[in-house]
């Protein structure tokens, strides 16, 4: 017999008018004992998920771009930094749009803060419009490409 079973006899024969309160004690103590938990199980966040950046990089067949506009989707995007211009970003429904302006050259352009760098590949990038360093006007984006990579 264990111990809190024989203290809940014990208070049973000393207190008659608590027998019923003694073996329902009892009960709950002895479902309660044991090695296995009796409540919902603790959440454990996933440890393989590691938060980080994703590098925009960006290929242009011009050497005059000012301004250039992308969009990033996939899941969760927290958001996206640029680096070495001037940018804004705006988020919305798992989509960001970004237009960087400055003197635009091939390479790093931004970073993309996601949850979860292991999942790099359910991210998609591409140029949206680009446009002329003196004259803003519009440059085809057929040949331009948006990579992101780790």
């Amino acid at each position: 017999m264990t111990y809190t079973f024989k203290l809940a006899r014990r208070m049973a024969k000393n207190h008659p008018g608590r027998r019923t309160f003694a073996m329902l004690a009892a009960c709950f103590l002895v479902a309660c004992g044991g090695s296995t938990p009796t409540g919902a199980a603790p959440i454990v966040p996933s440890s393989s998920a590691i938060a980080g950046f994703l590098t925009l990089e960006l290929t242009t067949p011009n050497t005059n771009d000012g301004a250039i506009q992308f969009a990033v989707s996939g899941p969760s995007i927290d958001s996206i930094r640029t680096i070495g211009l001037d940018g804004a970003t705006a988020l919305l429904n798992g989509q960001a749009q970004t237009i960087v302006t400055g003197a635009i050259v091939p390479g790093a352009l931004a970073r993309v803060y996601v949850p979860d760098v292991h999942r790099a590949s359910e991210y998609r990038a591409w140029v949206v419009a680009a446009a002329v360093r003196t004259t803003y006007q519009l440059q085809d984006v057929s040949a331009y490409r948006a990579a992101l990579v780790r």
